[in-house]
């Protein structure tokens, strides 16, 4: 018979299993190209949850391109600095970035240049023929390239595009994708401009980085909380089929603690993916929730009991079977669950705003009431904060 786990002692676990999927989100490397004033330090800052771009914060590694990155933070950002549309000057931070990337790929993968954002002002509606004729030499980098178009405040809403926008789409550059971005809230006349373009550029920008990267952009940026829900998900269909494995037995009833190290490990996996630090008063406050008690005495085998109450069919009697189909339920509903919460979460932390502890548990303990009843499989697509919820 497995050992019985207080609450304290799953805590530990999950904290032990939150370090280690910490250590394995390997790195992503965006070089960031643009003018002076076409808002680059803007757009990196509300990309990623480090504001990376602060002044003073950016380590020089040549004359033209500084380097942004904070202590256990796994992006760093190569920005070019002062490149005007001298020939002279292009062509010297030209060869400092090509130079840059050469020298990244005889590291190993995790520390090459992933990614380059070519920043453009769209407002400018300028785009010189020696920017032209870089970026068709960038291509023999190998290494994707995103047109990013910043200060796009003057897309025609139902087209969401330009003229300036068509003339560059004409041209076929060798780009991966040309992406508008008004990256922050802008104010014109008596007329509040919203920002939008960010989650489109962070899921480009996702399709193209290769392994090694996917995991720490995701973690870190916070322009779409979609992506987020969706690395995190894929995580929980593996756990799943872990599970059922688990209860192919089908296992006693007594020895559903057997399921707790992958669903803690689970829980650990989706808490870094949005980016989030370990909580012990969060995370026990979830497990409370779900077994209806307080405090820290609760056990594993009491958590599971009550939990296996909500499952139709699952039966409460302590030395029945647990099927296949009821661990990968299990498994499920607590995962989904606990995605729709940091949905909740991180929405309401972005938008400024906050939750108490007792709405967090509350609703943490509603959504896995209702993915263990419903039998649900899918993420719901409710709005990230449901209404009824006093978000001060």
């Amino acid at each position: 018979m497995p050992q019985d786990l207080s609450l304290n002692e799953l805590l530990i676990k999950i904290s032990q299993a939150y370090t280690d999927a910490e250590s394995k989100v390997g790195q992503c490397n965006v070089l960031v190209i643009g003018k002076t004033g076409v808002g680059k330090s803007t757009l990196i800052n509300a990309v990623f949850q480090e504001r990376l771009a602060e002044t003073g914060v950016g380590r020089p590694i040549t004359q033209s391109i500084r380097q942004y990155t904070k202590q256990n933070c796994p992006i760093t950002v190569y920005d070019t600095l002062g490149l005007e549309l001298d020939e002279e000057k292009v062509k010297k931070v030209q060869f400092e970035v090509d130079k840059l990337i050469e020298d990244q790929r005889m590291l190993p993968a995790k520390d090459h240049i992933h990614v380059i954002w070519y920043c453009i002002n769209h407002e400018t509606g300028r785009f010189e023929e020696i920017e032209e004729e870089w970026l068709r030499e960038l291509v023999h980098k190998e290494v994707p390239v995103i047109l990013v178009l910043t200060q796009a405040i003057s897309l025609d809403e139902e087209e969401n595009s330009s003229e300036f926008l068509k003339w560059l789409e004409r041209k076929n550059l060798p780009v991966s994708y040309l992406v508008p971005v008004l990256a922050e809230d802008k104010k014109v006349g008596k007329f509040n401009i919203e920002s939008y373009g960010l989650e489109r550029l962070v899921e480009a920008t996702f399709e193209l980085l290769p392994d090694v990267a996917q995991k720490a952009f995701v973690k870190e940026q916070i322009a779409s909380i979609k992506l987020k829900s969706e690395a995190a998900f894929k995580y929980v269909s593996g756990y799943v089929a872990s599970s059922a494995i688990v209860g192919a037995s089908p296992i006693p009833f007594s020895d559903a603690l057997l399921l707790i190290p992958m669903q803690t490990t689970m829980l650990a996996h989706i808490t870094v993916i949005f980016g989030l630090p370990f909580d012990k008063a969060f995370i026990s406050g979830v497990l409370s929730s779900i077994a209806g008690v307080g405090g820290m005495a609760a056990t594993g085998r009491f958590i599971v009991t009550n939990v296996l109450k909500l499952i139709p069919g699952a039966g409460t009697v302590l030395g029945g079977a647990i099927s296949a189909a009821t661990a990968a339920t299990l498994t499920m509903a607590l995962g989904l669950a606990y995605i729709e919460l940091l949905r909740v979460y991180l929405q309401a932390q972005i938008s400024g705003k906050s939750l108490s502890m007792g709405d967090l548990t509350r609703l943490f303990g509603e959504f896995y009431k209702d993915y263990a009843t419903s039998g649900r499989k899918t993420l719901k697509d409710d709005e990230p904060v449901p209404r009824e919820i006093d978000i001060e």
